[in-house]
């Protein structure tokens, strides 16, 4: 693992709060997640949340199929993906905080709107990671894309998921700035994204401004986003308006602001639990 998360990998992720590192996930893993996506969409009790709904542009997502899927569960208990995390966020500890799957499976899907993950958190801290998993190829014109060194600016409202086509819905409503509609004026914005091959991972923090990709006319994108934390996040409150996602009913009510953000709900990774332990994660 230390020939691919090198000191300037981690410099890179802790500077820009994004890094691409090239083929770190072997095949066996990959298919592994191919089959967690094909258990979640089989399965009529995992709930399909649709973005766009009934246009052309439709697309779904499934959230915390970590709950739903062995496959998911094996994953993040069995492969590097957490110990890669671990190095970048310079924490021993690592805790599962959420999993979704993606699905642009046909052409013409719309692009995922601009956004930063954490303002949907109920959490404050440095040690924060993301990991973008595709399991298509992909031109750099259907790839995630990122505004480098936003993880240490402005933290703006979220995107309203029932109105992903307007930029100024806002999800809260208050208490956080509205973000700039970044697509309509995209060249005053250093964007960044890369051509993808399965294999290829992003690592980013859930606190940089990132939005994905369309679909071409004759693609499809299916990808697996994980977010982790480490020993230093700590609970937090959002505004009033909404509750934070994923839903997590009565966490609330056992943390206060500034607790440790240790819970039922993000279930340790890494030291791996007895319970866990499978042979060599490499």
């Amino acid at each position: 693992m230390d020939d691919l998360i090198t000191q300037e990998v981690i410099d890179t992720f802790r500077e820009d709060g994004v890094v691409l590192v090239r083929q770190a996930l072997h095949p066996d893993w990959l298919m592994l997640i191919e089959m967690g996506l094909a258990r979640v969409l089989g399965d009529s009790a995992v709930a399909k949340h649709r973005f766009f709904a009934e246009t052309e542009g439709e697309f779904q997502e499934t959230v915390r199929n970590f709950d739903s899927a062995i496959e998911i569960k094996r994953l993040l208990y069995d492969s590097p993906i957490a110990d890669m995390m671990a190095r970048l966020m310079g924490s021993d500890e690592v805790w599962y905080y959420s999993d979704e799957f993606f699905i642009k499976d046909d052409a013409g899907c719309e692009r995922t709107p601009w956004h930063q993950d954490t303002p949907y958190f109920p959490v404050a801290g440095e040690q924060l990671c993301s990991v973008w998993v595709t399991l298509d190829p992909l031109p750099e014109e259907d790839c995630l894309e990122f505004i480098p060194g936003t993880h240490k600016e402005t933290m703006f409202d979220g995107f309203n998921p029932q109105k992903p086509e307007d930029p100024s819905s806002g999800f809260y409503g208050e208490g956080l700035p509205i973000l700039p509609d970044i697509q309509a004026d995209r060249q005053s914005f250093n964007i960044v994204s890369w051509e993808l091959q399965p294999g290829d991972l992003i690592f980013s923090s859930p606190s940089t401004i990132h939005g994905g990709g369309p679909t071409g006319s004759a693609a499809r994108r299916r990808a697996l986003a994980i977010r982790c934390f480490g020993a230093d996040v700590v609970y937090a409150t959002r505004p009033p308006s909404r509750p934070t996602v994923p839903l997590t009913p009565g966490l609330s009510r056992h943390l206060k602001p500034g607790d440790p953000l240790r819970s039922p709900w993000y279930p340790p990774l890494r030291p791996v639990p007895a319970g866990e332990a499978y042979g060599n994660r490499g």
